[in-house]
């Protein structure tokens, strides 16, 4: 029987006890005949007032049932909608972070080693250029007309060389005689067939000889001498030649182009900057408790400083091996992996390198962990209805955290809402984020390299 039947019963009864009374004290009450003639008045009135407790019960009842709706509703508008996300396990790492500027691997002023008026310039700024390619060329033709005259010079110089030993071997063929033909005479004037005189002119014979091959030795050093210095005129000329021709030194990007055609160029002065940029580096200058945790080869993340969605893998090339005094940093230089064309010299970037990494630790959005008076808390779905948690944490990567205790895999955390939650308040679930999820939202830059 339902509470309401309960009440009409109730209300029934009472009624009926009134009617009893009140025919009771009609019936003992002297003056029948007045009572008689109101008797009529009397049960009119009586039925009146029987109608309106059943009114006013039926009223009741209705107010009752609108009571416990509202009840119901509030009970629901109590509930705080939430958004839940998934305890997952994963690999998580420790990072010290800096930040620095690009460099190339390294950049240098191409110059002008001679004096000439620019004719062509060949590249331009952005080109990318072989080693011992032609940058630009400079007028030469004074150095084409400076070269055939000492080409003919030399080619003289050398003929005269050759007289010279000509008349060399000649004198040594005469001297070489007229010794032979002195020895003769010697030998026929010790036996008084030749008179003195003609052995003593057979020796002036030689001596002049002698005295002309010592002439022809000096005359045949001297214009060996003049053809050396010829051909090293010739070849200094072909040098400056070779020099008009401006090329790289290695292959690279030509980042500024600072020389014009027309315009004379002076002897080292800077015409191009070249640069090669495979790989990029960037120094970090780290303090010295934070130096003894790295190690060269250690992985680092660089992103770049005006967009952290772009990213791109490196390593720890090396390490200073002293400490800088003024500041008490420590020189860290990175090498960046991959070619990104978006990672430029100069451009300003974020540094994040690996000191450890955990893994099968339990993850969960940073977002999802509070704190109050020093102490972690999460909250954690039990049904629908909320659980304070407390929580210690670990290591922190993009959007992870770490939690060392209070969690275990597969617990559903608040990540959203959780600002108007207390201990026990019931849950209404907006929307759970899958681990697929979660990830993804963690790892959103774009890595680039190995």
């Amino acid at each position: 029987m339902s509470n309401q039947t309960k009440s009409r019963l109730r209300v029934y009864g009472f009624l009926l006890f009134i009617i009893v009374v009140a025919a009771s004290i009609h019936f003992m009450t002297p003056g029948s005949d007045a009572s008689d003639n109101t008797t009529g008045t009397d049960q009119v009135q009586t039925a009146e007032s029987a109608d309106q407790p059943a009114a006013a019960a039926d009223a009741e009842t209705e107010k009752s049932g609108e009571e416990s709706k509202k009840d119901a509703e509030k009970k629901d508008e109590e509930k705080v909608p939430v958004e839940l996300a998934e305890a997952t396990t994963g690999e998580i790492s420790a990072f010290v972070t800096a930040t620095a500027n690009l460099r190339a691997f390294r950049e240098v002023d191409v110059a002008c080693r001679t004096d000439g008026i620019v004719e062509e310039v060949m590249v331009e700024e952005g080109d990318y250029v072989g080693e011992d390619q032609v940058l630009c060329e400079l007028d030469s033709s004074q150095l084409q007309i400076q070269l055939q005259s000492g080409l003919q010079r030399l080619a003289q110089a050398k003929l005269q060389t050759e007289k010279a030993r000509i008349r060399q071997e000649k004198a040594q063929v005469q001297i070489k005689n007229c010794k032979e033909e002195l020895s003769r005479y010697q030998e026929l004037y010790a036996n008084k067939l030749v008179s003195e005189t003609e052995v003593a002119q057979l020796q002036y014979r030689l001596e002049e000889l002698e005295h002309d091959q010592r002439v022809s030795n000096s005359e045949t050093r001297e214009l060996t001498h003049r053809v050396d210095e010829l051909e090293s005129e010739t070849e200094q000329i072909r040098l400056e030649l070779a020099r008009t021709s401006i090329r790289a030194p290695f292959e690279g990007t030509i980042i500024q182009r600072m020389v014009e055609p027309g315009r004379t160029a002076r002897s080292m002065e800077s015409l191009f900057k070249l640069a090669d940029f495979s790989p990029l580096y960037a120094d970090v200058f780290l303090s010295e408790a934070e130096a003894r945790q790295v190690r060269p080869g250690h992985p680092a993340v660089i992103s770049l400083g005006v967009d952290d969605s772009i990213q791109a893998r490196g390593r720890i090339a090396r390490i200073s091996p002293v400490v800088d005094q003024a500041t008490g940093t420590v020189k860290i230089t990175i090498e960046l992996l991959g070619n990104n064309p978006a990672f430029k010299p100069g451009a300003f970037v974020r540094v994040g390198i690996t000191t450890e990494t955990r893994p099968d630790a339990i993850l969960i959005p940073k977002r999802a962990v509070m704190e109050e008076d020093g102490v972690k808390y999460v909250y954690v779905a039990d049904g629908e209805t909320a659980v304070k948690t407390e929580v210690v944490t670990g290591y922190k990567e993009y959007d992870q955290i770490q939690i060392m205790a209070g969690l275990s895999t597969g617990q559903q955390v608040v990540v959203a809402g959780q600002g108007a939650l207390k201990d026990g308040a019931r849950l209404q679930i907006v929307e759970v984020a899958t681990p697929e999820t979660t990830i993804h939202a963690a790892n959103k830059g774009t890595l680039v390299g190995h």
